[in-house]
Protein backbone atom coordinates (compact mmCIF):
# COMPACT_ATOMS: atom_id res chain seq x y z
CA UNK A 1 0.00 0.00 0.00
CA UNK A 2 1.37 3.42 -0.96
CA UNK A 3 0.62 6.53 1.10
CA UNK A 4 1.41 10.03 -0.15
CA UNK A 5 1.50 13.30 1.77
CA UNK A 6 0.71 16.06 -0.73
CA UNK A 7 2.57 18.69 1.36
CA UNK A 8 2.80 21.54 -1.20
CA UNK A 9 5.66 24.04 -0.69
CA UNK A 10 5.38 27.30 -2.66
CA UNK A 11 9.14 27.98 -2.41
CA UNK A 12 9.86 24.75 -4.29
CA UNK A 13 7.53 25.11 -7.28
CA UNK A 14 4.50 26.86 -8.71
CA UNK A 15 0.99 25.45 -8.29
CA UNK A 16 0.91 24.65 -12.01
CA UNK A 17 4.20 22.74 -11.89
CA UNK A 18 3.15 20.89 -8.72
CA UNK A 19 -0.09 19.82 -10.39
CA UNK A 20 1.57 18.75 -13.65
CA UNK A 21 4.14 16.62 -11.79
CA UNK A 22 1.96 15.21 -9.01
CA UNK A 23 -1.34 14.52 -10.74
CA UNK A 24 0.08 11.70 -12.94
CA UNK A 25 1.65 10.12 -9.83
CA UNK A 26 -1.73 9.77 -8.13
CA UNK A 27 -2.49 6.57 -10.08
CA UNK A 28 0.17 4.88 -7.90
CA UNK A 29 -1.22 6.19 -4.60
CA UNK A 30 -3.58 4.21 -2.35
CA UNK A 31 -3.86 6.64 0.57
CA UNK A 32 -3.62 10.42 0.13
CA UNK A 33 -2.86 12.58 3.17
CA UNK A 34 -3.34 16.29 2.57
CA UNK A 35 -4.61 19.61 3.91
CA UNK A 36 -7.42 21.79 2.71
CA UNK A 37 -4.95 24.40 1.40
CA UNK A 38 -2.71 21.96 -0.47
CA UNK A 39 -5.68 20.23 -2.10
CA UNK A 40 -6.93 23.56 -3.42
CA UNK A 41 -3.51 24.73 -4.65
CA UNK A 42 -2.44 21.51 -6.36
CA UNK A 43 -5.70 19.90 -7.51
CA UNK A 44 -8.00 22.96 -7.60
CA UNK A 45 -10.50 21.22 -5.31
CA UNK A 46 -11.61 23.33 -2.35
CA UNK A 47 -14.05 23.36 0.49
CA UNK A 48 -16.91 25.81 0.23
CA UNK A 49 -17.45 28.23 3.08
CA UNK A 50 -19.00 31.48 4.24
CA UNK A 51 -17.06 34.73 4.58
CA UNK A 52 -17.40 36.53 7.92
CA UNK A 53 -17.34 40.30 8.62
CA UNK A 54 -13.52 40.42 8.74
CA UNK A 55 -13.21 38.67 5.37
CA UNK A 56 -12.18 35.26 6.76
CA UNK A 57 -13.73 32.17 5.24
CA UNK A 58 -15.39 29.85 7.73
CA UNK A 59 -15.59 26.29 6.43
CA UNK A 60 -17.47 23.42 8.05
CA UNK A 61 -16.00 19.94 8.54
CA UNK A 62 -18.77 18.70 6.25
CA UNK A 63 -17.24 20.67 3.38
CA UNK A 64 -13.90 18.94 3.92
CA UNK A 65 -15.66 15.61 3.84
CA UNK A 66 -16.95 16.55 0.41
CA UNK A 67 -13.38 17.43 -0.67
CA UNK A 68 -12.18 14.00 0.53
CA UNK A 69 -14.97 12.30 -1.40
CA UNK A 70 -14.18 14.29 -4.56
CA UNK A 71 -10.48 13.40 -4.31
CA UNK A 72 -11.32 9.71 -3.91
CA UNK A 73 -13.71 9.86 -6.83
CA UNK A 74 -11.22 11.62 -9.12
CA UNK A 75 -8.16 9.51 -8.32
CA UNK A 76 -9.69 6.23 -7.04
CA UNK A 77 -7.74 6.30 -3.75
CA UNK A 78 -8.52 3.64 -1.15
CA UNK A 79 -8.55 6.43 1.44
CA UNK A 80 -8.15 10.20 1.74
CA UNK A 81 -7.22 11.92 5.00
CA UNK A 82 -7.44 15.70 5.41
CA UNK A 83 -5.98 17.49 8.43
CA UNK A 84 -7.83 20.58 9.61
CA UNK A 85 -6.15 23.40 11.50
CA UNK A 86 -7.82 26.56 12.72
CA UNK A 87 -5.59 29.34 14.07
CA UNK A 88 -7.69 31.77 16.07
CA UNK A 89 -4.46 32.97 17.72
CA UNK A 90 -0.80 32.52 16.79
CA UNK A 91 -0.03 30.20 19.71
CA UNK A 92 -3.52 28.70 20.11
CA UNK A 93 -4.83 26.42 17.37
CA UNK A 94 -7.36 23.68 16.98
CA UNK A 95 -6.46 20.46 15.20
CA UNK A 96 -8.52 17.59 13.86
CA UNK A 97 -8.78 15.39 10.78
CA UNK A 98 -11.29 13.60 8.58
CA UNK A 99 -10.83 10.57 6.37
CA UNK A 100 -12.92 8.97 3.66
CA UNK A 101 -12.53 5.27 2.86
CA UNK A 102 -14.79 2.40 1.85
CA UNK A 103 -17.62 4.86 1.20
CA UNK A 104 -17.58 6.06 4.84
CA UNK A 105 -16.35 9.15 6.65
CA UNK A 106 -14.21 8.99 9.78
CA UNK A 107 -13.55 11.95 12.03
CA UNK A 108 -12.25 12.54 15.51
CA UNK A 109 -12.24 15.06 18.33
CA UNK A 110 -10.97 18.58 17.82
CA UNK A 111 -7.93 19.23 20.00
CA UNK A 112 -7.35 22.68 21.50
CA UNK A 113 -3.61 23.24 21.17
CA UNK A 114 -1.20 25.58 22.88
CA UNK A 115 1.50 25.67 20.23
CA UNK A 116 5.14 25.14 21.13
CA UNK A 117 6.16 24.31 17.55
CA UNK A 118 3.98 23.57 14.49
CA UNK A 119 6.85 22.00 12.51
CA UNK A 120 6.35 18.26 12.16
CA UNK A 121 2.63 18.31 12.94
CA UNK A 122 1.62 17.03 9.51
CA UNK A 123 4.35 14.39 9.43
CA UNK A 124 3.26 13.25 12.88
CA UNK A 125 -0.31 12.92 11.65
CA UNK A 126 0.89 10.78 8.73
CA UNK A 127 2.95 8.55 11.01
CA UNK A 128 0.09 8.06 13.46
CA UNK A 129 -2.42 7.50 10.65
CA UNK A 130 -0.27 4.81 9.05
CA UNK A 131 0.42 3.22 12.44
CA UNK A 132 -3.28 3.14 13.34
CA UNK A 133 -4.26 1.62 9.99
CA UNK A 134 -1.54 -1.03 9.97
CA UNK A 135 -1.74 -2.11 13.62
CA UNK A 136 -5.43 -1.61 14.43
CA UNK A 137 -6.80 -2.47 10.99
CA UNK A 138 -9.26 0.37 10.57
CA UNK A 139 -9.41 3.88 9.16
CA UNK A 140 -11.26 4.98 12.29
CA UNK A 141 -8.20 4.02 14.34
CA UNK A 142 -5.95 5.60 11.72
CA UNK A 143 -7.63 9.01 12.11
CA UNK A 144 -7.63 8.79 15.90
CA UNK A 145 -3.94 7.80 16.19
CA UNK A 146 -2.85 10.34 13.57
CA UNK A 147 -4.82 13.10 15.23
CA UNK A 148 -3.52 12.31 18.73
CA UNK A 149 0.13 11.88 17.67
CA UNK A 150 0.00 15.21 15.84
CA UNK A 151 -1.71 17.01 18.73
CA UNK A 152 1.05 15.84 21.07
CA UNK A 153 3.73 16.94 18.61
CA UNK A 154 2.48 20.52 18.73
CA UNK A 155 3.49 20.64 22.40
CA UNK A 156 7.16 19.90 21.65
CA UNK A 157 9.98 22.05 20.26
CA UNK A 158 11.63 21.20 16.90
CA UNK A 159 10.12 19.13 14.13
CA UNK A 160 10.72 15.73 15.76
CA UNK A 161 7.94 14.06 17.73
CA UNK A 162 9.17 12.56 21.00
CA UNK A 163 5.77 11.23 22.11
CA UNK A 164 5.59 7.58 23.04
CA UNK A 165 2.88 5.12 22.08
CA UNK A 166 1.80 5.04 25.74
CA UNK A 167 1.33 8.84 25.69
CA UNK A 168 -0.69 8.67 22.47
CA UNK A 169 -2.91 5.92 23.88
CA UNK A 170 -3.33 7.85 27.13
CA UNK A 171 -4.52 10.87 25.12
CA UNK A 172 -6.92 8.64 23.18
CA UNK A 173 -8.42 7.58 26.54
CA UNK A 174 -9.05 11.22 27.46
CA UNK A 175 -5.86 12.36 29.18
CA UNK A 176 -4.59 15.93 28.91
CA UNK A 177 -2.28 17.11 26.15
CA UNK A 178 0.29 17.86 28.83
CA UNK A 179 2.96 15.22 28.44
CA UNK A 180 3.99 13.58 31.72
CA UNK A 181 7.61 12.42 31.59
Amino acid sequence: MVSYDLNYRAKLWSPEKAQSVQEPLMKYVDVLITTEEDTNVVFKIKAEGKTDEQGFTQVSAGSYKEVARLLQEKFQFKAVAITLRENPLVWRNTWTAVAYADGKFYDDVKYELEIVDRLGGGDSFSAGFIYGRLTKGSYEAAVRYGNAFSALKHSMPSDFNWATLAEVESLLKGASLRVAR
